[in-house]
């Protein structure tokens, strides 16, 4: 019998095993495919790429999912090869040379690849297709879909070389193995005995210590500038943040768990249950192999879901802040009398009756003195604003806050006092009680108090970023002094926030009006710059769920298959196979929970210092942070959850046959 017929007949004989690895190696070369598809679709390229940025990121996530196509199938096969040890033992006891094993794993991974690229490939065109099509109707793009062929030649090049190169680190990982091992090693390989782990009560509080003291570095950054971050420097503070995590992940694992299943073992009213008693010594017995499996699966959790949650952070909070940045649907400021006018009549005719309104505001733009500036005051950008303040009737505010759909905070205000819209939150109200001196004109000048500051601006900041309430009596002397006077028209209500239209009739009618700022225009912007990146970036989160789900499944099935004679000897002893199950189950757990919880904790500070240190927060609401988040870690654990399941009933499958 010739190796090849003997692969095949391996492959048929434990196809229930092996079918989750081939649809797994399928999956991923069907991302692998798509993603190398799209990258070398020369068609979407063109329109959303105009700078080469889209190129250069295809580049970087190309070389993550190669890296990761590589690492899960080397590890999938190291966990087959512990598997098949003993038959290779037997293969040599029967007179096969290692060169002939190494000839019929080699033979074997070649149909695995060949059957999981065939499938890619289809399922990757499809893919391709179904995400090239969603890109072009959400984007609104012009493109000619069937110029894009269904099977990109160059990307079937591409995944075919990338397969032999994968094939080739295989069969040389393989042969590794093979040489350095004996005849007894072939046979006594998956029974090996470990060490036994001694728990540390020292090294588990340091590594406790460590996660807290990282915890707190990431927490601090939201601090600002009174953070270590600042003042010490950010990429200092930075590694040692890293290094306080990962070291108190590994004495976490390899000390406090070890430390806590003793504690359990110490207690025999905890210890002594039909479950307790089997699953803890199981797992005492393999915690120093499975430390570094764990400790691996906690910085996959923590890294996928950081990326994850960091990238629809970024895509989120920036179209949720649009409502602040512009309020209104559109607004712009009005720089000739004429040409307004002549705006808003092709505006009325071009909507055809459609319901909506236009409100004119004067802004008068004053100077001031204090030793309570804020930061408003001076803010700019490239010059292009001189320092001052924007001062707005009550009454205006109100009427403009109502057309927008929002309820006003404030009902009157006396001629020394005023309110501040702020640019940033500021939970300290550090400008509450201020006094500026209003120079109005002519040698007059007033004080006024700030007595409430709010982000409910009325005007968005392309137009007015001091803007300061004041009573409607105290904006009549101050524009008796005849200041600088700013006018700005916003248009709300009907489609004119949802729908292009009214925009559009805008800038063709005024193109050089550099104030004019549309909700809509500025969303849609949003969405065109960060589809692509976000595309990428849901590519290389696949990979990487991939990955951690096919190690917790491969791990927990081995550790099953392992213990199956002593599950059968558990029967005999009396235990059914509801109990049997119910030790299959928290065997399964533990491996599943302990990366989830702690993987999930690093990523949710990760994501709290990403945004502390690198997002603008215009916004001021907490649940806009936590929406984004909760939906990341939402769909990762869906997927994590069909995971265990799938591998909780492969493993009741080993564990009753």
């Amino acid at each position: 019998m010739n190796l090849a017929t003997i692969a095949l007949k391996n492959l048929k004989r434990n196809f229930s095993f092996y079918s989750l690895y081939l649809v797994s190696v399928s999956f991923v070369l069907m991302i692998y495919f798509c993603f190398t598809s799209f990258s070398m679709n020369k068609v979407i390229m063109e329109k959303i790429s105009s700078d080469g940025r889209v190129e250069m990121m295809c580049s970087v996530v190309a070389v993550f999912i190669m890296a990761f196509v590589v690492f899960y199938m080397f590890y999938s096969n190291n966990f087959f090869m512990r598997r098949r040890m003993k038959e290779l033992g037997i293969y040599a006891l029967l007179g096969y040379r290692k060169g002939d094993m190494l000839r019929l794993l080699t033979i074997e991974n070649i149909f695995v690849c060949l059957g999981g690229m065939f499938i890619g490939i289809l399922a990757g065109s499809l893919l391709h297709i179904g995400i090239t099509a969603g890109i072009v109707a959400l984007l609104g793009l012009t493109i000619d879909m069937g110029a894009i062929p269904f099977i990109n030649p160059q990307a079937v090049s591409s995944i075919f070389l990338f397969i032999l190169a994968v094939l080739l680190t295989l069969t040389l990982s393989n042969a590794g193995l093979l040489l350095k091992s004996t005849l007894l090693d072939l046979v006594r390989l998956e029974k090996k005995v470990e060490k036994p782990v001694r728990p540390n009560i020292v090294l588990s509080v340091i590594g406790i210590i460590a996660l807290l003291g990282g915890y707190a570095l990431a927490l601090d950054m939201v601090r600002g500038d009174q953070s270590v971050w600042t003042t010490i420097g950010f990429y200092p503070i930075a590694l040692l943040t890293l290094v306080l995590v990962v070291v108190g992940t590994v004495l976490t694992i390899y000390s406090f768990v070890p430390f806590v299943c003793q504690c359990i073992k110490n207690r025999h009213s905890v210890l002594y249950r039909e479950n307790t008693i089997i699953v803890a010594p199981k797992f005492m017995h393999r915690i120093r192999s499975n430390a570094k499996s764990l400790i691996l699966l906690i910085l996959l959790v923590a890294g996928t879901l950081s990326v994850f949650g960091a990238t629809t952070l970024s895509v989120w909070y920036p179209y949720r802040a649009v409502e602040r940045i512009i309020p209104s649907a559109i607004e712009y400021r009005v720089e000739d009398e004429q040409l307004n006018k002549q705006a808003l009549e092709a505006l009325a005719e071009g909507l055809n009756g459609q319901e909506y309104q236009v409100q004119e505001t004067n802004l008068l733009k004053i100077t001031a003195s204090s030793d309570r500036l804020p930061d408003e005051y001076s803010i700019s950008s490239e010059g292009v604003r001189t320092p001052g303040f924007e001062c707005m009737r009550l009454s205006d505010y109100n009427t403009l806050l109502n057309s927008q759909g929002k309820e006003s905070s404030i009902s009157e205000l006396s001629d020394t006092e005023c309110v501040l819209v702020k640019y940033r939150p500021d939970p300290e109200n550090s400008d509450v009680g201020a006094v500026y001196h209003l120079d109005i004109g002519n040698g007059i000048s007033t004080d006024v108090t700030v007595v409430q500051t709010t982000l409910d601006n009325p005007i968005g900041f392309a137009n007015s970023v001091a803007t300061l309430l004041v009573s409607d009596q105290l904006y009549q002397n101050i524009e008796s002094g005849q200041p600088e006077k700013i006018t700005v028209v916003s248009i709300n209500g009907g489609m004119t926030r949802s729908d292009g239209t009214a925009y559009t009739i805008l800038k063709n009618t005024m193109p050089d009006n550099i104030y004019l700022a549309s909700a809509w225009q500025r969303q849609t912007e949003i969405i065109q710059l960060n589809s692509s990146t976000y595309l990428l970036i849901a590519f290389a989160t696949i990979i990487f769920l991939i990955a951690t789900g096919s190690i917790l499944y491969f791990q927990n099935l081995s550790a099953v298959t392992y213990d199956r004679d002593d599950y059968n000897i558990l029967q005999r002893m009396g235990y059914n196979k509801n109990m049997i199950k119910r030790c299959v189950r928290r065997q399964i757990q533990i491996y599943f929970v302990i990366p989830y919880v702690i993987g999930m904790l690093h990523s949710v500070f990760a994501i709290i210092c990403y945004k502390s240190a690198l997002m603008d927060d215009v916004l001021g609401q907490a649940g806009e942070v936590v929406l984004p988040i909760a939906l990341a870690i939402g769909i990762f654990t869906i997927v994590y959850f069909i995971y265990y399941e799938v591998t909780k009933y492969s493993c009741y499958k080993a564990a009753m046959n």
